[in-house]
């Protein structure tokens, strides 16, 4: 073999080897980039869950928020677009509990990926339960009223056509109250029956007597209850409740650690650091508002499970289920009504609704209006900071 076929052989060999790791480099690059890519795409249903989410997963996670900024989460609906989101997520976070109405027209389709309900583990209170109190204390009023007319009579301080006439009287100023029970239907009814002598004043009296101040009543009123319940749901404002907060990003935590269990540690340990911060949240405003007063009143009973937790008393203007519905000048004589009761001054709206009604009831009451925001609306302040917000705005209202 000639000096030349030498070189040649000797070159081959070199080149060979040092092509091969020409080749083999790009492929590090490529493993790069699909760590890169390997983020857990999340999409959340609203701005709490999109923060609860982040501290969660931070850099390991791509956090989208479907409900875009202005929005209204309660009238909200997906686009097109928005179930395309929805579809290539690998993890779809929503509160639950009816909050996502919308969540029922997407088909099997529209969601491949995992669906985390962040009520799971949570005591679910009745919308009705604790909405509307005003009404029903001004009912009970009612009911009162009547029992007192009759007691009148039975002790001989009015005589028989007087406490008729007061009863129709009292019928008349609640006509328009939607109390609309059947105990009232039967009052009006008796009322008929003595005036056309079909019977004897006396027996009819003790009649309407029983019926406001006996079992049927109370049976009546719980039945209408009953009913709201089955058409109206449940409350889903567990989010306003820091230590129910707690549990919603204990739920995610625990979506995040089943669906990527490599980083399992990481993502229990970031929720045990930002639980510490709710925790801490929770107990300011145990101590702050110990003490205070404990009734207030609020557009819409988005506070029920706040007020629950912490021992206050929430009256609503409207019901939770109808928060674009009309009030009627009936609603605002009651609510005005039990203000002055309870010695109420500050009327409290919410930053996405119109303060105008607040404003006429604390007008006439002498008083001021002040917000407590139900953190639905996408801000630059965090969960802590806006529920410090409402913490001081209570604390100038109760104590």
């Amino acid at each position: 073999m000639n000096s030349q076929i030498k070189l040649a052989i000797i070159a081959i060999v070199i080149v060979i080897p040092l092509a091969s790791l020409a080749v083999t480099q790009p492929s590090f690059n490529s493993e790069i980039s699909t760590t890169e890519n390997s983020k857990l795409q999340v999409i959340t249903s609203a701005t709490f869950l999109s923060e609860f989410s982040q501290n969660v997963g931070k850099e390991m996670i791509d956090v989208t928020l479907l409900v875009p900024m202005g929005a209204d989460p309660h009238d909200w609906e997906p686009t097109i677009r928005d179930r395309e989101k929805i579809q290539k997520a690998d993890i779809v976070i929503v509160n639950g509990i009816g909050y996502e109405h919308w969540l029922s027209s997407l088909d099997s389709n529209d969601n491949q990926g995992i669906l985390v309900d962040t009520s799971n583990g949570i005591s679910i209170l009745d919308s009705e339960k604790h909405n509307d109190h005003a009404k029903e204390d001004h009912e009970e009023k009612f009911y009162e009223e009547i029992a007192h007319v009759i007691e009148e009579f039975e002790d001989g301080h009015m005589t028989q056509s007087q406490s008729i006439k007061a009863i129709e009287e009292t019928l008349h100023e609640h006509e328009g109250d939607g109390h609309g029970t059947g105990a009232i239907e039967d009052i009006e009814n008796l009322l008929h029956e003595i005036e056309d002598g079909h019977i004897e004043s006396e027996y009819g009296l003790e009649e309407i007597h029983h019926l406001v101040s006996g079992e049927d009543v109370h049976d009546d009123h719980e039945e209408d209850k009953h009913d709201k319940h089955n058409h109206e749901g449940l409350d889903p404002h567990i989010w306003l409740n820091p230590v129910y907060a707690q549990l919603q990003v204990k739920n995610i935590a625990n979506a995040l650690s089943n669906s990527d269990s490599t980083n399992k540690n990481y993502y229990q340990s970031n929720a045990a650091i930002y639980n510490k911060e709710l925790d801490l949240l929770d107990s300011k405003i145990r101590t702050e508002l110990s003490g205070c007063k404990t009734d207030f009143i609020t557009f819409h009973d988005a506070f029920s499970y706040f007020s629950e937790e912490y021992g206050l008393t929430q009256h609503t203007i409207i019901s939770s289920n109808d928060s674009h519905g009309e009030v009627t000048p009936k609603t605002l004589e009651n609510i005005i009504s039990l203000a002055r009761e309870l010695n109420i001054k500050v009327i409290f709206a919410e930053e996405n609704t119109s303060t105008k009604t607040s404003q006429v009831i604390a007008d006439e009451l002498g008083g001021k209006v002040l917000v407590l925001s139900p953190l639905e609306i996408v801000s630059d302040e965090t969960y802590v900071e806006k529920m410090t917000q409402n913490l001081d705005s209570l604390k100038e209202a109760l104590c």
